[in-house]
């Protein structure tokens, strides 16, 4: 079973989710068929389990399955997903008739990619330049 890093902020929606690694300043935009995947590893599924959800859908592409397990590899390579032996699971996404048509619009874009565009805006945050005792900065 797997579970969202907790070491990450997530910002989790219908269609994408969003990342942020503040210690390094990335975040990661997950578009809408590695969001369903994340969505369907933190509810409990197997990636044999999501394949079969996924080969239900009219219109998917024949390397489907493929595109899946690189949605894998990179959930797990960034660290964004870690496993849990006795993890509270998240509720099943529904693939409601918008979602399957964002999927048949961006044809089953599979990318994860980290970006850094707003590495130093999330570094130089004075939120890291306090103590714990609140807003008077830490001296350097």
């Amino acid at each position: 079973m797997f579970k969202k890093n907790d070491d990450f902020f997530a910002d989790i929606a219908d269609t994408q989710t969003i990342f942020i690694d503040t210690e390094n300043g990335i975040f990661y935009l997950l578009p809408i068929l590695a969001n369903l995947v994340f969505k369907f590893l933190t509810s409990g599924k197997t990636l044999p389990e999501i394949f079969d959800i996924f080969a239900k859908i009219d219109g998917i592409p024949s390397d489907y399955q493929a595109r899946i397990q690189n949605v894998f590899d990179n959930l797990t390579k960034y660290k964004l997903i870690v496993e849990c032996n006795d993890c509270d699971c998240e509720s099943e996404p529904e693939l409601t008739g918008d979602i399957i048509q964002g999927l048949q619009e961006s044809n089953f874009a599979n990318k994860i990619e980290p970006s850094n565009d707003v590495q130093q805006l999330l570094l130089d945050d004075p939120i890291h330049d306090v103590s714990l005792d609140g807003w008077t900065p830490i001296a350097q």
